[in-house]
């Protein structure tokens, strides 16, 4: 299946447009302050929402599009990877938790966290980026592969 350029890039705004904060900043809100790190927006700024004058900054959007892109890019990886599936060790899968990781300081996002034991994701430790549909939206996160295995053999 194809997808067309536009329409991902649709879908990319509309998962970055989730992450604004719950309680936006005064200026925010007047479109005067970027949603994320409140300074001025500049010329650059990305429109967040229709008819709402929510605005990002370049910087802040870029980054979080490489975040989301790069946790994409992983997932679909492992999903097709009988190594990182059975927790072996993959250097494809591995190169491209790096390159997520990268991008997690830059885009304000929490460090990896397990979803299943709750703990850190050390860079030793096998993990698997997850996927979990929610009511609203779709929540990305990260197992420890061990984790994830247990959980799937006790079920």
């Amino acid at each position: 299946m194809n997808v067309l350029i536009a329409e991902e890039l649709d879908r990319l705004h509309q998962l970055i447009t989730w992450e604004m904060p719950a309680v936006p900043s005064p200026g925010s809100v007047a479109g005067e302050a970027c949603v994320w790190c409140h300074l001025p927006p500049g010329d650059t700024a990305v429109d967040l929402v229709v008819g709402m004058p929510r605005r990002g900054c370049a910087d802040c959007y870029t980054t979080r599009l490489a975040w989301l892109v790069s946790w994409y890019d992983w997932h679909d990886h492992v999903r097709a990877c009988v190594s990182c599936q059975q927790a072996r060790t993959c250097h494809v899968g591995r190169g491209r938790r790096a390159l997520h990781e990268r991008t997690v300081a830059l885009a304000s996002q929490r460090p990896l966290r397990c979803v299943s034991c709750h703990q850190l994701a050390l860079a030793s430790q096998l993990v698997l980026p997850v996927l979990w549909e929610g009511t609203s939206s779709d929540h990305l996160g990260y197992g420890h592969t061990l984790c994830m295995v247990r959980r799937a053999t006790t079920r």
